[in-house]
């Protein structure tokens, strides 16, 4: 395969919203949808998702529409082009401890390669795959390891050092599951993951 054409970030963020839907009818068992079932679900044209679908790359039949494991499959690899997310995790407690055993962090395009913590108990020990550092290493195994995202899950009294020393080391993008707000210098960006907001939203959601 040929370099890949440079694509349009309005692109790739269609590209997403695919995935987020297919993701959700994947847990709901469904096994193939077609591109008009994909257009009321998205709010986007029946035209349009025909057109990117087949930019992506030829899936699914006219009359069958597009089987959902293979589409998300292509859809992946269209944003990921040819590139690897390698993530870096900051704190192995319970939250980091489960997201060191998340297999979606283990896959070709999307592996979890360095974790760091600063319990000496901790430190030099293997968990699937992933060693735990000394958070005194971090620039340089972030470096080594071509680290692109760090994931903080340390105390909130502790996420803005971990946030700190992911900005220290070079990275630009941030998944915060601490409590805590964040402060980065501007062309850094932190996705934040509270919990307690995703459950109250939920349970508004329920009661109306």
């Amino acid at each position: 395969m040929g370099p890949m054409k440079k694509i349009s970030s309005k692109t790739i963020g269609r590209a997403l919203i695919y995935l987020r839907t297919l993701d959700g009818l994947a847990k709901q068992r469904w096994r193939y949808v077609s591109s008009g079932q994909l257009a009321r679900m998205t709010g986007l044209t029946d035209v349009q998702i025909r057109k990117d679908i087949s930019s992506f790359r030829k899936v699914g039949t006219p009359k069958v529409g597009y089987k959902i494991a293979d589409l998300k499959r292509t859809l992946e690899d269209f944003v990921l082009q040819e590139n690897v997310v390698h993530l870096v995790l900051f704190g192995v407690g319970n939250l980091g401890s489960a997201i060191l055993k998340y297999p979606g962090f283990h896959q070709p395009k999307m592996k979890l390669v360095a974790a760091f913590d600063q319990s000496a108990s901790k430190i030099g020990k293997v968990v699937n795959g992933v060693r735990i550092y000394s958070m005194e290493n971090v620039p340089h195994v972030v470096h080594r390891t071509h680290g692109d995202i760090g994931i903080i899950a340390v105390p909130k009294e502790s996420a803005q050092e971990a946030a700190d020393l992911i900005v220290l080391a070079g990275l630009k993008g941030i998944v915060n599951f601490a409590p805590a707000s964040v402060t980065v210098p501007k062309g850094v960006r932190v996705k934040d993951i509270d919990f307690t907001i995703e459950f109250l939203s939920l349970f508004c959601d329920v009661r109306t």
